[in-house]
């Protein structure tokens, strides 16, 4: 049967068990990796989810993938989560483009043929802000990166998402503060330098990933300093319209679907949200095999 692989977001971990009973039950041998300095992987002294280059995750999930493909012969299916969404999309892309020149690339074109397809939770895949804010994070900060890449990124992210999850505060999830804080720890300018870089090589059509993606959205954003109903229904992170705007520069074969009143992480969503995402996943992974699987009976 084929392998899902699940790849978390930023200060983030894989600790979704209802997920991998959903599709384990759906036929898939389900899998989450905690890429390095992140979650399980974190190691004393490192810098909590710090890279400074995006492309530095190539290599995990590429082992990842030999990995999983030695195991499960009917492919591979990443699924990528906001951050880990970009990561994804990025890392199957330069994958991609490494197939084509095999020579300088042995085994990049059967690594890539592995991949059965890929699915997007909330990828990031737009910065989520005004027009200033966004030449500022370009420009400004892209240069600061580059002459003090440990300054501190001022700001931060709003922590009502994370109460809106967690057991303690008025989430339903239970899971480890310690790998994945209510509010994301500190982050340095060369950090989200390097997200900048990212998403604009997928903005420019660069970022494509060769295989048929899903990408799977809310159906609005919402910003609140404070805890309200409206916060289990919306996006709080990042703007669904970003990445609706992104689905072609992902892959001519994207599928996208708009899930009504679902939260960032769609499938942390409330109980009847999160099982029609359940639901418009497994169907289109469903399709995709079976096609897959005429393709190959008819080549």
């Amino acid at each position: 049967r084929p392998a899902m692989l699940f790849v978390h977001g930023m200060t983030d971990y894989f600790f979704q068990v209802h997920v991998a009973e959903h599709f384990t039950d759906a036929g898939y041998a389900v899998y989450g990796v905690d890429l390095r300095k992140c979650g399980r992987s974190w190691r004393e002294g490192q810098t909590w989810h710090h890279v400074t280059d995006q492309s530095i995750y190539d290599e995990d999930l590429s082992v990842c993938l030999a990995l999983l493909s030695t195991a499960h012969r009917a492919g591979v299916i990443p699924v990528g989560h906001s951050t880990g969404g970009l990561d994804v999309t990025g890392w199957l892309s330069r994958l991609c483009d490494a197939a084509t020149d095999p020579a300088a690339n042995p085994g990049a074109a059967a690594l890539h043929s592995q991949v059965l397809a890929a699915v997007l939770n909330s990828p990031w895949l737009g910065l989520q802000f005004n027009a200033g804010m966004r030449f500022a994070i370009n420009y400004v900060i892209t240069a600061v990166a580059k002459a003090n890449p440990t300054a501190p990124l001022p700001g931060g992210i709003n922590p009502v998402y994370g109460r809106s999850l967690h057991v303690t505060e008025a989430g339903e999830w239970d899971y480890d503060l310690e790998l994945k804080p209510l509010e994301p720890r500190p982050k340095f300018v060369s950090w989200l330098a390097g997200v900048a870089k990212e998403i604009k090589r997928v903005q420019s059509g660069r970022g494509q990933t060769g295989v048929p993606t899903l990408i799977l959205t809310s159906d609005k954003h919402r910003f609140s300093t404070k805890l309200t109903e409206e916060s289990y229904e919306a996006d709080l992170i990042l703007m669904p319209e970003q990445m609706w705007a992104n689905a072609r520069n992902v892959s001519p074969q994207t599928t996208v679907v708009v899930i009504d009143n679902a939260m960032h992480d769609v499938f942390l969503s409330r109980l009847p949200v999160r099982q029609r995402a359940f639901e418009e996943t497994t169907r289109w992974l469903h399709d995709v095999r079976r096609f897959a699987s005429f393709s190959k009976d008819n080549s």
